[in-house]
């Protein structure tokens, strides 16, 4: 077996061979043998383990309290990543301290240890749109909204110089041959927003409809969401500006402070564009000078999808480490062609997700078996397909012609800020030409469908922005309702639900962004009994009353609580003045 091993998995001097080692599977000092057992059949180079999780360590520190599971499982003298590294360091096997950055609790019940920064500093986790700390999510929170649990803020100088201090701590302390963060980036669109009066157009439900993008879609939206788009893309230039300089106080931290003179910095990455950059405004291809390289997460079972991944990781980042994922059964066979993918380009080296899973679900002696890869594995993708319809491209709808609009603001539009928003969308694509290529588009005509775009944007912001003193009132629909909790027993809420009758409480709702309900809400026909699941419970309700608003009111007059929503339905009110005067005029 031996044989097959080195032939298949020999790795050149300079080609890394990762792992990922989760926290967990380090507890027990007895794992450590076994986790460099699987090391060394795979021929491993380099392990990351993962010693800062939920806001705990793993290793002896004097700024983060010990691990709460490992201090129930483990002796109080156990220091899991001391014992790796003394054991790695005699196989030649580097060993990462693997930090989780800004995800800082994942867990339904809260820390156990009052030195845990849920306690210390509730002040340094991050607002969503509707001004609600994380430290006040409930577990149904966060998993409602798709999260993994509770992040900072890496706009707030104390939330950088804390990850810094972390990273410095461990390279001090620790023989280790790299620093490697995980979790680097924001947890989504609709986090870490200014309060500011542009920022207020993602204050509403249609903020809902924008938590991604990508090149492909950007030019299919209908004009008012594609004019959202470009208020965030300002807004995510500043959250681009915190993730860096987050990074960057790290890398130097680990730099100045490392035992070992060649102590590598890297972090893990995602694969795709546009969720790296838009939606968590991971611009890891910018921080090249920052970074000794990225660990390119690009697990998928999709071997076409992995080679773009791959082509796009080497344009950007020659050094990349390409991430394959053992998170499907039977994922031997497409492992496989994706390391060999890494070696045939001339790739950097790849890293295993993760230990776990390698020991409980791959078959080693197949996945080192030779000629394993066929063209079998080709999936087809529907990523591929052209666009027909060209009418769905860059559509200006009814109303008003913006072309007119266009026509208004040629003397005052900020071309550098065109062809800035438009590298922008082009960079959220794994390949531009071929997402142009397939809407029909040449380069040229996307720049100036953009430049028609950007001066209409800004047309329409100089007749809206500033909002004065006097906005309008939003939309609002009185509800009675009753709301069931989830049980284990789930099906026995869902006819419960079906059987009520009497709704007796009674709620105003208004069109706020990030709340399931309030959607539901909005759809439901007035006097119509409804069902709406959410990830806390069920609501049962009907709508009693409809209040469409519009009446002027005075800004100071307006309570704290509701002056997102006023000023959100006051910009949405301008405009609708704006694009649509003149509709009987054409």
């Amino acid at each position: 077996m031996f044989i097959i091993l080195l032939s298949l998995f020999a790795v050149k001097a300079d080609f890394q061979q990762g792992m990922w080692v989760r926290a967990s599977s380090l507890v027990f000092p007895d794992s450590i043998e076994h986790i460099i057992e699987i090391a060394e059949e795979l021929n491993i180079t380099d392990i990351y383990a993962q010693v800062v999780v939920g806001g705990y360590a793993y290793y002896k520190s004097d700024i983060l309290p010990r691990s709460q599971y490992l201090a129930k499982v483990a002796s109080p003298d156990y220091d899991p990543l001391d014992s790796l590294i003394k054991l790695c360091h005699d196989k030649s096997i580097k060993v990462h301290a693997w930090v989780n950055a800004l995800l800082v609790w994942s867990l339904k019940e809260k820390p156990d240890s009052t030195n845990h920064l849920f306690y210390t500093h509730p002040e340094w986790f991050i607002k969503d749109v509707q001004g609600r700390s994380m430290a006040n999510y409930t577990l149904e929170d966060w998993k409602g909204y798709n999260l993994e649990g509770l992040y900072l803020d890496p706009a707030q100088d104390l939330v950088r110089e804390y990850l810094a201090n972390i990273c410095a701590e461990i390279a001090q302390k620790y023989s280790v041959d790299g620093i490697h963060l995980d979790f680097i980036r924001y947890p989504g669109v609709l986090w870490g927003l200014p309060q500011t009066e542009k920022a207020a157009v993602f204050y509403s439900m249609d903020a809902d409809t924008l938590r991604w993008l990508d090149l492909f879609r950007y030019p299919r939206l209908r004009l008012y969401l594609r004019w959202m788009l470009w208020h965030y893309w300002q807004i995510n230039q500043d959250k681009e500006r915190f993730l860096y300089q987050t990074v960057q106080l790290a890398s130097q931290a680990t730099k100045t402070n490392a035992m070992k003179n060649n102590c590598r910095f890297s972090a893990a990455a995602f694969a795709i564009p546009g969720s790296a950059r838009y939606s968590y405004a991971q611009n890891w291809w910018s921080w090249e000078e920052l970074i000794d390289y990225p660990v390119i997460m690009s697990y998928t079972q999709d071997i076409r999808l992995f080679n773009d991944y791959l082509n796009f990781a080497n344009s950007h980042q020659k050094n990349a480490i390409m991430g394959i994922g053992f998170l499907w059964p039977g994922m031997e066979p497409e492992a496989q062609w994706e390391v060999n993918a890494v070696k045939n380009n001339s790739g950097s080296g790849i890293c295993f997700f993760d230990y776990k899973n390698i020991d409980t679900m791959v078959d080693i002696d197949r996945l080192t078996k030779p000629n394993l890869v066929s063209e079998s594995l080709l999936i087809d993708s529907t990523r591929y397909q052209a666009i027909v319809d060209r009418s769905t491209i860059f559509d200006y709808g009814d109303g008003r012609k913006i072309t007119q609009i266009i026509e208004d603001s040629r003397d005052y539009v900020n071309w550098e800020q065109c062809f800035q928003f438009s590298a922008f969308l082009l960079s959220l694509s794994l390949n531009p030409y071929q997402d142009l290529q397939r809407m029909g588009l040449s380069l040229e005509d996307f720049l100036q469908s953009m430049r028609d775009d950007v001066e209409g944007f800004k047309s329409i912001d100089n007749n809206i922005f500033p909002l004065g003193d006097e906005l309008i009132e939003p939309p609002k629909r009185e509800v009675a309702y009753a709301f069931l909790v989830w049980s284990d027993d789930s099906a026995k809420i869902r006819k419960k639900a079906k059987r009520i009758k009497k709704l007796s409480q009674q709620k105003i709702i208004y069109p706020y962004a990030m709340d399931k309900f309030t959607r539901a809400v909005f759809a439901a026909e007035k006097g119509k009994k409804e069902i709406c699941s959410t990830a806390k419970g069920i609501y049962v309700f009907k709508v009693k009353k409809i209040y469409n608003g519009g009446k002027k009111i005075k800004r100071e007059k307006v309570k704290p609580e509701l002056l997102p929503v006023y000023l959100n339905w006051t910009i949405k009110t301008r405009y609708t003045e704006v694009t649509e005067i003149g509709r009987s005029e054409h």
